[in-house]
């Protein structure tokens, strides 16, 4: 009978002790599938001279981690004032998460350069400007106010539009839920209003939605969007009003 009863106990605490391991195992999947952000660094020449061929650079990490498996590398390239006939430079990879193409700029003037970065899942596009040739004093100024901005992944047209941007989601967002989207602009200190807001929302690279947002209380611009499935989404907040203002900034959201 003592022999039985010993046998039982010892049963009870080998299952004791496997059922506790998955139960550990869960823990260490769930923090290791925690998003960390990609983060694109921009490498432009500062200024070069007409007819010349330039090298563009943009180097891609998450965390302490090289990306060298990007989805799509692109540079944009326009002349100041021209961005509706931008151009479409693909990027290659050429080493330690480091992508990079050439490209002639052709004409005097201030030009800018924006990457688009598509990379597990997210997607970043940070933006810095060159000085092509000889260029007046108030478009070297205009310049030097786009590459302070281009650090932030955001650009305005502009000399004094100092424009706050911020998304606002519920904690958790669910897959084919309506969820209701908020953007805040705020201008030194004060509520931006009668602005045009949108929001380019995709998932993987795949072609954006673009989502209008309408005011609904001074600075506050709201909409409701359903996100069709899982995954972490790449949300370009895209702001303008008058001539005067064209501001861009992006995040991403974890939709479950």
């Amino acid at each position: 009978m003592r022999n039985a009863l010993l046998i039982m106990m010892a049963g009870i605490f080998i299952l004791g002790g496997c059922s506790s391991k998955p139960e550990q195992g869960k823990s260490k999947d769930s923090e290791e599938t925690a998003v960390q952000v990609i983060e694109a660094d921009l490498k432009v020449p500062e200024t070069i001279d007409a007819g010349e061929e330039a090298s563009l650079a943009v180097t891609v990490r998450q965390g302490n981690e090289a990306v060298t498996d990007a989805d799509e590398v692109k540079f944009e390239v326009w002349i100041e004032g021209q961005e509706e006939n931008s151009e479409m430079v693909e990027a290659k990879h050429d080493s330690e998460g480091k992508y990079m193409a050439d490209h002639v700029f052709t004409e005097e003037g201030i030009y800018y350069v924006q990457s688009h970065v598509t990379a597990r899942r997210q997607h970043t596009m940070p933006q810095a400007s060159i000085q092509v040739g000889e260029v007046n004093a108030e478009a070297d100024e205009h310049q030097h106010e786009h590459k302070e901005e281009g650090h932030e992944e955001s650009h305005s047209h502009g000399h004094d539009e100092e424009v706050s941007m911020e998304l606002k989601t519920p904690d958790h967002v669910h897959a084919k839920e309506q969820t209701d989207l908020s953007v805040m602009l705020d201008k030194e200190g004060k509520p931006l209003t009668e602005a045009k807001v949108k929001l380019e929302i995709s998932l993987n690279g795949s072609i954006p939605e673009w989502v209008n947002l309408t005011e609904s209380e001074e600075g506050k611009y709201t909409a409701a969007h359903q996100f069709p499935e899982k995954g972490t989404y790449s949300i370009t907040i895209h702001a303008e009003k008058g001539h005067d203002l064209h501001q861009h900034t992006e995040t991403v959201v974890t939709v479950e």
